[in-house]
């Protein structure tokens, strides 16, 4: 039984650290593509400054491909070993499931032990500093609002466009200056401006070449009738404000970026000086971290009786097998998230659910297996 054990235990060490690895890249590529494509493909921010986004990146991420990638591993090796008979020449030799599952679900356990300070502690952490470096970047690095073919509308009372932009240069610049409603009061069109940031004063200026200006009425900005063509100007200096900007750019210690104990001690004060607001969204927010951190055990006990009987080794198999486990895992997830603040519905339960539905669901196909 050892060497069988031993063979279970580093084939599952092996197949969760390749698969978790793979998944781990692809979603860090694909949220870095998401949130620094711009910045990263005009070299706006130093090469150190990007990989340190990028590592920033990998400990929230890990909160969903731990378990993901220990569920596909654990399908491949028990789909292989399923397919291959070997499952079958163990019980003959009156070795029962529930002994072959036991390195394997200890192994599970010592993943949601890990799974549990990512999600407690080191991912929130990870994403708070990645939230932190993001933010600090943009704001000493304004040139990165403006982009070729994008409409910019980061900054309040205006939206500009230019079609492109070259270095400190934007080309057929165009402007639009809003109200509350974002209804057009005036617009301006220049064949070219000239960026040059001014952080000590939050502001951005704007010098702008064969400038030509039209008015719109105030009271009826949507009727074009009423347009009125303004001054022209061969140079003409425009400011953009920063402030509002850097308000809502600087990072706040919300409920997803507060690590376990942080929350914990807001239900404590709160528990001791009343709740002044709904307290469902921060019991529902510490109990997903405790639920997230168990989905790795739950994952294996779904995971491996299903495997057995689908009996395919195939790596498509398992992925897509994998693929629907956790999308069904994730949908009563959201569902307890989107309910977060319906404290009569107790969503901070419903974040259970989940855990409950696929153990009970484990359990009885580890059942119905062993009875084979």
């Amino acid at each position: 039984m050892r060497t069988i054990y031993k063979f279970l235990f580093l084939e599952l060490f092996k197949n969760s650290l390749i698969t978790t690895s793979i998944l781990t890249f692809f979603l860090v590529i694909a949220n870095a593509f998401r949130d620094l494509s711009d910045l990263l493909v005009n070299n706006e921010v130093p090469l150190w400054i990007s990989l340190k986004l990028l590592v920033s990146l990998i400990p929230f991420v890990l909160t969903f491909t731990l378990p993901w990638g220990l569920l596909i591993a654990v399908i491949l090796l028990f789909g292989k070993m399923s397919q291959d008979r070997e499952l079958t020449a163990l019980k003959s030799a009156g070795i029962s499931l529930g002994a072959i599952m036991a390195p394997v679900i200890w192994f599970a356990l010592l993943y949601s032990v890990f799974s549990f300070a990512i999600n407690a502690y080191i991912g929130p952490k990870s994403r708070h500093a990645f939230k932190e470096i993001f933010s600090d970047v943009m704001l000493h690095n304004p040139l990165s609002f403006f982009k070729s073919n994008k409409t910019i509308d980061q900054f309040d009372g205006f939206r500009l466009y230019a079609t492109n932009r070259i270095g400190a240069r934007l080309q057929d610049v165009y402007i639009w200056e809003t109200d509350a409603d974002l209804r057009p009061l005036r617009s301006i069109r220049a064949s070219e401006a000239e960026i040059e940031p001014d952080l000590n004063h939050q502001r951005i200026l704007l010098t702008l070449w064969n400038a030509r200006q039209e008015e719109r009425n105030v009271s009826d900005p949507l009727n074009v009738k009423l347009v009125m063509p303004g001054s022209r100007a061969t140079q003409l200096p425009y400011e953009i404000s920063l402030a509002q900007l850097f308000d809502r750019l600087a990072v706040r210690k919300s409920i997803g970026l507060s690590t376990l104990d942080e929350i914990g001690r807001q239900i404590v004060a709160a528990d001791l000086f009343g709740f002044t607001s709904n307290p469902t969204p921060v019991l529902t927010e510490f109990q997903k971290r405790l639920a997230f951190s168990l989905s790795c055990f739950t994952f294996v006990l779904v995971g491996a009786p299903l495997a057995i009987q689908v009996q395919r080794k195939e790596t498509s198999i398992g992925v897509a097998l994998s693929l629907l486990i956790v999308l069904s895992y994730y949908v009563i997830v959201l569902l307890a998230e989107a309910l977060k603040a319906k404290t009569n519905l107790f969503p901070e339960l419903i974040i259970w659910l989940p855990n409950i539905i696929f153990q009970s669901l484990g359990f009885w196909l580890i059942w119905r297996v062993n009875r084979r």
